[in-house]
């Protein structure tokens, strides 16, 4: 008897252990818990106010077309933010972003609501079980370069919806919420800021002295570059984490709910039982942006019918694949509602992240900085030039995570500087393309970073831990392609 007290008292002070380590971790992973997406724009923006009574004011002359004369910075009245005028803010910061939370939501919606049919599901489940023995590699492999062919034409905070297709795939493949990311918004925008069609064109528009879509041979040999070293990154990430699950960037324990668990012991042959509507379907969602794509690069459909094309196209994709799965209409609103739903909490994202460049330009620090980082520039050779303007633009990316506003606001200023000191618009524009584009991947202060990171329900400290030593890589690479490019006098001639 004493001998079973002592064992009965033995398991409970087990148990109290074994209860007692379990609710330590829980404590230390509440405490390093990041705050939601929303609660960390607000303190973004309340950092936004701050800076406004830190940084000394200041502007440079302007012509009247409104042009930054080079030389003329000077300081001016501090105009701080306080944080309630901050709020009131929030209206300028909606209008700024109204065009890309329309296209977000509609767009989200017609691509949400595509994949509210269970065709993408089936399509995947019968993928997976067809080339189940390939293992995740393969398919990884394709997603990845898909959303890479895509970002190399098209661009935008609306691409980010592709990402609930990476979500869908990381979870039947059991890998982790950071490769539902890096599947698909990480090629869509690295693809998107070293391509022609993507921030240079951007910059061409901006600097028109730069003829549009020059310089296109050049720029797709970086792009090449830039694909393939991420593609191998995220392999080793993808052959790591199905090696080593716990050496994931993001524990997958809260990402796989008990439906998800329940649902994948669930698939079955019917599950799996494709029909050519649901390849009608698939075909819709893998096509679409194909389309869109090829129309605004060969027939200009951007230019001639502005950034609604993006709607029409999607919209009628959503309706004609409703009409092929010949669902009513009733059921099509509903479908249409339900994948817009993600969206919203990332349309005020982006609303926040518009609010605070229009804090720091209320506040009137963004002339000071921009002045204070390039002064660095005078006495350097063209090559560490051009790595020193990508640095900047960079560091600069985190306060104006826009590639129009960045190109708007530092090619007036760098433009004399640059090309005094040898490095030609061409290099220019790429510089700033690198900057401006990759360091969007790893900004808290961008919209569709946040709302990437939202959709996938992952969390931001666990996605820079994955960016973390990729973007040092392409810190790296970028440098050395700026180096030689520069140096060899390339001016857009390939």
């Amino acid at each position: 008897m004493n001998s079973s007290s002592t064992t009965s008292n033995n398991n409970n002070v087990s148990n109290y252990s074994k209860t007692e380590k379990v609710s330590t971790v829980s404590k230390v992973q509440r405490r390093f818990k990041l705050p939601h997406v929303l609660i960390m724009m607000l303190i973004m923006m309340m950092f936004a106010c701050l800076l406004t009574y830190i940084i000394p004011a200041g502007e440079f002359n302007t012509q009247k077309n409104g042009t930054i004369i080079e030389g003329t910075y000077h300081q001016i009245t501090q105009n701080p933010v306080n944080p309630i005028y901050a709020i009131t803010l929030l209206l300028d910061g909606g209008i700024q972003a109204a065009q890309t939370v329309t296209l977000l939501l509609f767009v989200g919606g017609s691509i949400g609501g595509i994949l509210y049919l269970d065709s993408v599901k089936k399509v995947t489940n019968y993928l997976i079980f067809r080339f189940e023995h390939a293992g995740a590699v393969p398919l990884v492999t394709g997603l990845f370069l898909l959303m890479a062919f895509i970002g190399f034409f098209v661009g935008g905070d609306q691409m980010i919806v592709f990402v609930t297709l990476g979500v869908i795939l990381a979870k039947r493949l059991k890998l982790d919420p950071i490769m539902a990311l890096a599947m698909t918004f990480l090629p869509l925008y690295m693809a998107f800021s070293v391509s022609p069609s993507g921030m240079a064109k951007l910059g061409q528009i901006v600097y028109p002295e730069v003829p549009m879509y020059s310089g296109y041979g050049g720029r797709a040999i970086m792009y090449s570059v830039f694909l393939i070293v991420t593609l191998i990154y995220v392999l080793w990430y993808t052959r790591r984490i199905i090696k080593k699950p716990q050496s994931s960037a993001m524990p997958v324990e809260d990402w796989f709910g008990s439906d998800d668990n329940l649902e994948d012991a669930q698939t079955d042959n019917n599950d799996r039982h494709v029909t050519w509507r649901d390849l009608v379907v698939v075909a819709l969602v893998v096509f679409t942006p194909i389309i869109l794509a090829i129309g605004n690069s060969v027939l200009q459909w951007t230019e001639r019918y502005g950034n609604g094309v993006f709607i029409t196209i999607f919209m009628l994709s959503f309706i004609l694949a409703y009409i092929v799965k010949r669902k009513n209409s009733e059921t099509m609103v509903e479908g249409f509602i339900e994948g817009a739903r993600p969206m919203l909490v990332v349309a005020f994202a982006i609303i926040m992240a518009n609010t605070i460049s229009v804090i720091l330009e209320k506040g009137k620090i963004l002339s000071t900085i921009v002045h204070t980082l390039t002064t660095q520039l005078d006495g350097a050779s063209s090559g560490v030039v051009a790595i020193l303007v990508f640095l900047v633009a960079t560091v600069f990316n985190f306060l104006v995570p826009s590639g129009s506003g960045l190109m708007s606001v530092m090619i007036p200023i760098l433009q004399p500087v640059t090309h005094t000191l040898g490095v030609n618009d061409q290099m220019l524009i790429t510089t700033l393309s690198f900057g401006g584009g990759l360091g969007n991947l790893i900004t808290p202060t961008l919209g569709a970073t946040i709302g990437a990171i939202a959709i996938a329900r992952a969390n931001f400290g666990a996605w820079i831990k994955f960016m973390g030593p990729l973007f040092i890589i392409w810190l790296v690479i970028g440098s050395i392609i700026l180096y030689i490019f520069t140096n060899v006098g390339w001016s857009g001639g390939i």
